[in-house]
């Protein structure tokens, strides 16, 4: 091969190489040419629409899931909370169940008051209920061990227990009664007792 058919041959190559280049140049832009629709392009922009799509739908669940789970959390510590309060006030009721024992024990009496009690013990925590406001409980008084066993010893007037109202019987039981039946069980136990205690 002479020098002169090499310079065709690479001349050659140039031509193709250019004209190589210029189809894929042809091929990128968007549009190739006006009229033309570049169909690359146009997937291209649908993929692109179709990511940020899914990742703001991700993005958005996400989000929700986690605002429901706080919620079912924060539902949970409040029930958690109500619940240690109500055991607490049934556990104080128990005390004063047991304190009223010993005090009968020692005195052969009834005391005349929860304060009085408190005094007794040394323990004034046994006038309040844990939960809610602390309201104070209610005693009544005039009542004897050989009295009927469901008597209402000691009482919350307000119920904050999920509707309901701490009670301490006669018979050293605590229970949690709504309104309507604490208001049932007060009243048949002041027919048990005498007039003056009423």
């Amino acid at each position: 091969m002479d020098i002169g058919e090499h310079a065709h041959v690479v001349k050659r190559d140039s031509d193709l190489r250019h004209q190589v280049g210029q189809r894929r140049s042809r091929m990128g832009r968007w549009p190739a040419r006006p009229g033309e629709i570049d169909f690359r392009g146009l997937v291209n922009l649908f993929v692109i629409l179709l990511f940020v799509g899914l990742f703001g739908f991700g993005i958005w669940w996400v989000i929700k899931s986690l605002g429901e789970a706080g919620q079912q959390y924060t539902d949970a510590m409040v029930q958690t909370k109500y619940n240690a309060e109500t055991v607490e006030c049934q556990n104080t009721l128990h005390v004063i169940g047991q304190n009223i024992q010993m005090y009968t024990l020692t005195n052969e009496t009834f005391p005349d008051s929860l304060e009085t009690l408190a005094e007794w013990t040394g323990d004034s925590r046994i006038l309040r209920c844990p939960a809610g406001d602390h309201q104070s409980y209610i005693y009544i008084p005039g009542q004897r061990p050989d009295m009927r066993g469901e008597n209402v010893l000691v009482y919350e007037k307000e119920p904050v227990h999920d509707g309901k109202c701490g009670v301490l019987l006669l018979n050293g039981r605590n229970l949690l009664l709504s309104p309507q039946e604490l208001q049932i069980a007060l009243t048949q136990t002041r027919r048990q007792l005498p007039k003056q205690n009423q």
